[in-house]
């Protein structure tokens, strides 16, 4: 059976479809994603991968090239079944896919459906969802998790640091941005630790643009760092760390309840409010501290990393939460509820 798997640009897209690429023979899967970076570790591992990546982002113009694109990759693959991962570079698979009869449906990580999902939903078969608690008009989601990475794992956090060259004396920040990084991130973090008297050691996960500036920051400051723009060993990160300040991606939140640890959510203001949702979602759960994008967002970041340092009930009722949240399941486990 020829299954085609449609995503857009980012990692929250990309690596669910992975994982259930993982599982399915090579010569009969085909991924459509219109990344650069990704596109090129998808080719490494030998799966056939479709789609431009355009230079532009125009709403009008990516519009027309996605139909005609849709049109012939339909033409020349014929697919027997297609899911989409959300993003509205999936929007015309998925729409002509179903108007062709074919077996279509999508798959939504997030407590809320995402803009292009949202239509789509009226014409797909079937809704997949990461949240056991996603409303869908006219549709009952069947729940799936959300895939943890392969080779995710939890380590002992002496190995963890030592690995990372960390002090075991100290406590550990983990600052992440998302698999493509957060300038809004990376600066209000920059001016935290720039007025943080604590001696506190940071993760930092950067992204590629914001690298080099944010490394240089770093060079100037007197607490002990480690500085990466991207970084596979995610296991050895989350397993050095007491805390994390994060954006609230589905994926990354689904690896934070797996490793327990207390978090401070600064969501993404935009993205159709979804990371907002997940946020407010593990806030009424007592899962997370919450801080919303704003001017003054820094000297409330401050405020909670210093009673998170100080407060060790506080970290110990917030792991105690997220054990109640059930989002992360195997890759296996995540091919097996929807091909199964």
């Amino acid at each position: 059976m020829r299954v085609l798997l449609v995503c857009d640009r980012s990692a929250g897209h990309i690596f669910p479809a992975l994982s259930i690429a993982n599982y399915l023979p090579k010569k009969e899967v085909y991924l459509f994603i219109p990344s650069l970076f990704f596109k090129k570790y998808i080719k490494k591992k030998g799966f056939k991968v479709l789609g431009k990546s355009l230079p532009f982002r125009n709403l009008i113009l990516e519009g027309f090239y996605r139909f005609w694109e849709a049109v012939y990759l339909l033409l020349k693959v014929r697919p027997q079944r297609i899911i989409g991962f959300g993003g509205r570079d999936t929007f015309f698979l998925l729409l002509l896919g179903a108007f062709f009869f074919l077996d279509t449906s999508l798959y939504e990580p997030n407590i809320c459906l995402g803009k292009t999902n949202k239509v789509l939903s009226l014409v797909v078969k079937q809704v997949y969802c990461g949240f056991d608690s996603l409303n869908v008009h006219f549709k009952k989601p069947k729940w799936v998790g959300i895939p943890l990475r392969e080779g995710l794992r939890k380590i002992k956090k002496e190995e963890a640091r030592r690995e990372l060259g960390l002090s075991l004396r100290k406590p550990v920040v983990l600052v992440l941005g998302g698999s493509r990084g957060s300038s809004f991130l990376n600066d209000i973090v920059r001016r935290l630790f720039s007025i943080l008297k604590v001696d506190i050691q940071i993760i930092h996960l950067t992204g590629e643009e914001d690298y080099s500036y944010i490394l240089k920051f770093y060079s100037k400051i007197k607490k002990k760092c480690f500085v990466k723009s991207f970084y596979e060993r995610m296991d050895v990160l989350y397993s050095a760390s007491d805390f994390l300040i994060s954006r609230a991606g589905a994926l990354s939140l689904a690896e934070i309840v797996y490793y327990h640890l207390p978090v401070i959510l600064i969501p993404h203001c935009k993205a159709g409010n979804h990371q907002i949702n997940n946020a407010i979602y593990f806030e009424k759960r007592g899962a997370a501290c919450v801080i919303f994008q704003s001017d003054s967002a820094v000297i409330q970041l401050k405020r909670a990393v210093e009673v998170f340092l100080r407060d060790r009930e506080l970290r110990k009722k917030i792991r105690n939460n997220l054990k109640k949240i059930n989002l992360g399941v195997s890759s296996y486990d995540f091919y097996r509820n929807i091909f199964g």
